[in-house]
């Protein structure tokens, strides 16, 4: 333990106030040089950036870079709009069609996208050399998700904004305001309207579950829709054979349910989701089986792909 500086008493550990006197426990920091922010005078590593104090850098030899860019070479924009192009390839391949892929491509050098992302892929370049130089091999992890985030934005912003009779498939623009939001920094049922624009599908959805058949509802909440009392239901989806609502899916506050025919139900809460794959016809949950439509499986994955991690602010959770 240590002394309080007025006193001498031992001060107890993380106590802010020695119980003796009184007197105000001032801990010291440090400031990183890296990211400017302050840590406790003990730290070895910079809580919020990872810098070292000691001049050693963490090295993890197994990481394999998702974007791999060689930082000694000449033109590192160039590498990224290669990468952005690899990308963008695996974009129209897990979401549209592969074969109209020279099209999309085409449509990038002769619309104003082109200019656009001249701009933003220097930034992008700008951003992994500086988290290069600062800290080495360590940044590379760092450096992939920021790539990543960048080209989702980006290929959101291309595919929804210029290529639209390419797509097969419409996306709502409104998707594209949430390009960067933080979970639980937003309207969940706006967002999840702005997704999923129900006005364009075909299937059954209830909003409302006063005026819902009763029938329908207790159908629902028997085979599937097992939400715990404190969650808000923000619609159901009937996507049973005989429109009993036996099978369908619903969307909460928490978390994701669902039921397909002849299916198990299946409950995936936002904060536990870890695998989200698109399949050709179908999309893969945490390794379960979820279908509507070829429209719906897309916007769904989309949105689920922002929903990961997402927590109402203040709610318990389960761990298991």
């Amino acid at each position: 333990m240590k002394g309080c500086p007025n006193c001498a008493a031992e001060i107890i550990p993380g106590a802010k106030f020695c119980h003796r006197c009184g007197d105000k426990i001032a801990e010291k920091t440090k400031m990183c040089p890296a990211c400017q922010e302050t840590n406790p005078f003990a730290s070895v590593f910079c809580h919020h950036c990872g810098f070292h104090f000691e001049g050693r850098q963490r090295h993890d030899a197994a990481y394999k870079p998702m974007y791999l860019l060689d930082f000694q070479g000449a033109d590192l924009t160039s590498q990224v709009k290669a990468l952005f192009f690899r990308s963008l390839r695996k974009r129209v391949e897990d979401e549209h069609d592969i074969e109209r892929y020279s099209d999309y491509v085409e449509r990038f050098y002769t619309s104003a996208f082109h200019t656009i992302y001249d701009s933003r892929s220097r930034q992008i370049a700008e951003d992994a050399h500086l988290q290069w130089q600062r800290f080495g091999q360590n940044a590379l992890p760092e450096i992939d998700r920021r790539i990543d985030h960048a080209f989702e934005g980006l290929l959101d912003y291309f595919v929804i904004q210029y290529c639209p009779d390419l797509n097969g498939i419409i996306l709502p623009e409104t998707i594209l305001k949430y390009d960067s939001v933080a979970p639980g920094k937003t309207d969940l049922w706006q967002m999840i309207r702005d997704f999923l624009d129900f006005p364009r599908e075909s299937e059954a959805f209830y909003f409302d579950f006063i005026t819902m058949p009763e029938a329908l509802l207790a159908n629902a909440c028997k085979n599937y829709l097992f939400a715990d009392r404190r969650e808000r239901v923000f619609f159901l989806c009937d996507l049973s054979l005989k429109g009993n609502c036996k099978d369908g899916f619903a969307m909460t506050d928490r978390g994701i349910y669902w039921r397909t025919p002849y299916g198990k139900p299946q409950k995936v809460l936002y904060h536990q989701l870890h695998e989200l794959r698109k399949e050709k016809n179908w999309l893969l949950i945490n390794g379960a089986f979820f279908t509507v439509n070829p429209s719906m499986n897309l916007k769904m994955c989309k949105l689920l792909k922002k929903l990961r991690g997402w927590k109402p602010i203040g709610a318990h959770y389960e761990t298991a």
